[in-house]
């Protein structure tokens, strides 16, 4: 099977350990940005990385913008991969 070109940036803002039952929600346009949750072991969903598509991340336009900028002042990042 041939490699697949990856279509999103992951911003990692927690560490998988330590959670469970994982789920993923549009945010913004519909598939385009995505925040990936994860259940902890008290039950509270957190956020676990967001994802980002990389045409927009070419672009640039103003909602793409202002989502970085909010996910920056929310969170401390771990590591951005892709």
């Amino acid at each position: 099977m041939p490699y697949k070109k990856a279509r999103y940036m992951h911003i990692v803002v927690r560490k998988k350990k330590g959670l469970k039952n994982f789920r993923t929600h549009d945010i913004g346009r519909k598939g385009h940005s995505k925040r990936v949750a994860g259940k902890t072991r008290t039950g509270k969903w957190v956020t676990q990385k967001y994802l980002i598509k990389k045409s927009d991340l070419k672009k640039l336009d103003k909602k793409t913008l202002n989502l970085l900028k909010q996910i920056k002042s929310r969170h401390k990042v771990l590591k951005v991969e892709g």
